[in-house]
């Protein structure tokens, strides 16, 4: 019996298991395959966790704003200084300064304005807007968005986008407007 090789099913019924069983192909890939599961879970479960204590918060601009002083706006002109940054035109008329939303009450484009016709125009739609704010043409619905405006205690202009108005009546007075 000693010159005998050992047969696998001599070892299966003996219940021995010898290193050459461990070190088979076998064996490797399925260590390999189990190490690269337990890997990649864990990865996942370590990215999850630090995701979840990311806020999750949009930062966009401040809701209210100082624009500058009443003298930096020229009466009767639209000023687009704050298009860029808050979507905002401020607008200087003999009854005082005012400010609009540059956003089409239509489906929310950003208005242009266009000083030869003396239109807010929405280049997505055709909507149109005159100096007042009211629609003149075109399928929006209701006048751009007034913004409430302000003097700070030194005297700069503050635009607060929070307090909106569109109702005829109520946008020419109060917050709505600033006598300057």
């Amino acid at each position: 019996m000693r010159g005998r090789p050992v047969r696998e099913s001599d070892r299966e019924k003996r219940g021995v298991i010898t290193v050459m069983d461990f070190l088979s192909r076998r064996w490797l890939l399925l260590i390999i395959g189990w190490a690269g599961f337990l890997f990649v879970a864990g990865i996942t479960t370590l990215l999850t966790f630090i995701d979840f204590y990311k806020p999750k918060v949009l930062f966009g601009p401040a809701m209210r704003f100082k624009a500058g002083y009443p003298e930096e706006y020229p009466l009767g002109e639209v000023s687009g200084r704050w298009m860029a940054e808050q979507r905002v035109w401020l607008v200087r008329q003999k009854e005082g300064l005012y400010a609009f939303l540059a956003v089409c009450r239509h489906l929310g484009c950003t208005t242009r304005w266009i000083p030869e016709e003396q239109l807010f125009k929405c280049p997505c739609h055709g909507s149109n807007y005159n100096l007042e704010g009211d629609v003149v043409g075109g399928p929006a619905p209701r006048p751009l968005w007034r913004v409430g405006v302000s003097l700070s205690p030194d005297g700069q202009i503050v635009v607060d986008k929070s307090v909106k108005e569109d109702r005829i009546g109520v946008r020419e007075k109060g917050k709505f407007i600033l006598p300057v």
